[in-house]
């Protein structure tokens, strides 16, 4: 008989971490968070143009308090990640409903907290922020910002129980209506126009994730013990995040200290490249998570469990992502001639760094396997020996004459040698012996390495290299279409095993399965 509460057992197609389902509902996330990264790309631009720099800055620094203040729940989020999942497995229904509520109730009072520092701080502040925007328009930015920690806590939720599409309508009615809505006032209302339009967009996204989590997400929140066991299980994760924010920024901290703003300037196309590249594998591991913790607390702690879709979910990214970075290094002078032509200085750091994004990807993906298989103790001291040596030799090339050019080598490198370190352990977690592990963790970075040389020869050795107009747009076609036939055939012995044959069939691309029956023998 089974408990109330438990799940039946799960065929290997039906099973949530199988990886046909891990990659289709990765698809579906991953495209929902391009398409607002795009909308608030375009929401920047347009704002930017309207406001002028003064408002823009003034924008800019209101939302540096909502970004903070989202990270205001001190590891609680990452606490439900490790724990809704196991007590859904166990049927503890009991245990369940008291650490849903004991995370609400962590995410309203440290929200709380935060609100009332920043009260105490900007009461003392005689800044610009303090004086546009007044103690309404900060209590509307902290107000915003406990929003989105609540409606991560639906997201984390119904993550848990398998409801991705909800979390990536979340992401889409989020940034649509906020979006959307702020350039719509700004005529009006100016920079707290899109105050008032992020703040409507995220209301309306949290009905929505509110109204789709009714019977799993509890809105009674209640302090337990369990309040406290939030906070000791995610704080290594909180805190392996926030240490990765600032890997992912100290290159723009050195640049603006030892180069100056007008460099920070340029450098930000490239920090503007990857971030949206970066969506890739970040999306990955937030599909990935709850099921291959689930998975291998359902079967008495086994790393073998979650071995397979685990190592097919990274070389899929391993092969995937390189290709969009490369297709971005080539686009990117013509595309920074045409819509930027003053930032035609940072195009070099530009194109490096787009590959920064598949250096970096794969060590997001390790850490949540570490946090899974409970070694979670290595990430901290990987991202702070990763952060100041990086530190170290950012500086020193900005200090020697290399400027930004040389500080994107330098972040390029140091984005490589984190991901390759916490490849080793994760592989060392799932039970690969050295000889092993060092032969995966090569196999990942093969494609990048394929991809840097391919892209680099296609845009050094074609025609035309100084032509604009219609010649320009020939040059990159054709070096777009050397770079997928070489790559391509290149990456298809890499990708056996992975099932993209499957893939191809499941998500039923255009004559694809006709085009499978000629060859098949």
């Amino acid at each position: 008989m089974v408990r109330p509460g438990a799940h039946r057992s799960l065929s290997r197609e039906e099973s949530p971490v199988h990886p046909r389902k891990i990659i289709r509902d990765f698809i579906g996330i991953a495209g929902s968070q391009y398409l607002v990264r795009m909308l608030l790309v375009a929401r920047g631009v347009i704002a930017a143009r309207l406001l002028g720099p003064t408002g823009f800055g003034l924008w800019n620094g209101i939302s540096l308090v909502m970004d903070y203040g989202t990270q205001s729940q001190f590891g609680t989020l990452q606490g439900l990640d490790q724990t809704v999942p196991p007590r859904i497995v166990e049927g503890d229904t009991r245990g369940l409903v008291r650490v849903k509520r004991a995370g609400l109730f962590n995410v309203l009072a440290f929200g709380l907290l935060f609100t009332s520092l920043c009260a105490i701080y900007f009461h003392r502040s005689s800044g610009l922020i303090r004086g546009f925007w007044g103690e309404g328009g900060l209590l509307l930015a902290c107000l915003t910002a406990l929003l989105i920690n609540v409606s991560n806590y639906h997201n984390s939720i119904l993550r848990s129980h398998g409801d991705v599409g909800s979390v990536s309508a979340w992401t889409l009615l989020q940034g649509l209506i906020g979006a959307v809505l702020g350039v719509a006032l700004i005529p009006r209302l100016g920079a707290w126009g899109l105050l008032y339009g992020w703040l409507t967009g995220t209301l309306l996204a949290l009905v929505y994730v509110r109204f789709r989590g009714g019977r799993f997400v509890p809105l009674a929140p209640a302090a337990s013990v369990d309040s406290r066991l939030l906070l000791t299980v995610g704080f290594p994760m909180f805190v392996y995040v926030v240490l990765n924010f600032v890997m992912r920024s100290l290159d723009r901290l050195v640049i603006l200290r030892f180069l100056g703003i007008e460099s920070l300037g340029f450098y930000q196309l490239a920090v503007m490249a990857i971030n949206m590249l970066l969506y890739l594998p970040d999306s990955l591991a937030y599909v990935m998570y709850p099921r291959i913790l689930a998975r291998y607390h359902e079967t008495g702690s086994d790393p073998g469990a979650v071995r397979e879709p685990i190592e097919r979910a990274m070389r899929f990214v391993s092969l995937l992502l390189p290709l969009f970075c490369a297709l971005a290094y080539l686009a990117a002078d013509d595309a920074v001639l045409w819509i930027l032509p003053r930032y035609r200085a940072g195009v070099p750091s530009l194109r490096i760094l787009c590959f920064g994004a598949a250096a970096l990807g794969l060590g997001s993906l390790s850490s949540v396997v570490l946090m899974t298989l409970r070694r979670q103790v290595v990430l901290i001291p990987v991202a702070v020996t990763t952060t100041l040596v990086g530190g170290g030799l950012m500086i020193a090339a900005a200090r020697f004459g290399f400027g930004i050019r040389g500080v994107a080598w330098v972040t390029l490198g140091a984005y490589a040698v984190h991901s390759a370190v916490m490849l080793w352990f994760t592989f060392g977690g799932l039970g690969e012996r050295p000889w092993r592990r060092l032969f995966s963790v090569a196999r990942l970075f093969v494609p990048l390495a394929i991809a840097i040389l391919v892209a680099f020869g296609c845009n050094t050795f074609l025609p035309w290299g100084n032509q604009t107009g219609f010649i320009a747009v020939v040059r990159l076609a054709l070096g777009v279409a050397l770079f997928l036939g070489v790559y391509l055939a290149a990456a298809v012995p890499l990708a056996r095993g992975i099932g993209i044959a499957q893939l191809a069939l499941e998500f039923r691309l255009p004559g694809f399965a006709r085009l499978r029956a000629m060859f098949r023998p």
